[in-house]
């Protein structure tokens, strides 16, 4: 069984996470929306997670059926709001993607208690 990298704080979680989800190669297929519920998301695969401390971290880029490119990172703590996650973000992206004013992410908080951050990752459509 593999077990998810641990780390000493969330800038280096991000440094490392970032490095690996970022590379075209790593990208993951979205799939068709799953029923309400779904462990389908975050990654079973543990190359997408990483931990500091009680925090679970897990982030990828999702490429839908439609070809929109999508940046999606969730985090998981017990007591963790949605406004402490928030400031995990911004900690969590500070190094290569920092947060600018009105940038919208879209914010989610599932019966698993991961609060997902999402936004489109590429302006546009790829281009097959």
């Amino acid at each position: 069984m593999l077990s998810i990298q641990e780390h000493g704080t969330v800038e280096e979680a991000s440094s490392n996470l970032l490095d690996f989800i970022l590379i075209p190669d790593n990208w993951l297929e979205q799939a068709a929306p799953q029923p309400e519920g779904s462990a389908a998301w975050p990654a079973s695969d543990m190359q997408y997670q990483r931990r500091v401390g009680s925090l679970r971290i897990c982030a990828s880029v999702d490429v839908a059926p439609t070809l929109d490119v999508t940046l999606h990172i969730a985090f998981r703590a017990p007591g963790l709001t949605p406004i402490k996650a928030a400031d995990h973000l911004e900690s969590f992206l500070k190094q290569r993607l920092p947060l600018t004013p009105n940038s919208e992410w879209q914010v989610e908080v599932d019966d698993r208690r991961w609060i997902h951050f999402s936004r489109r990752y590429a302006s546009a459509h790829l281009l097959a």
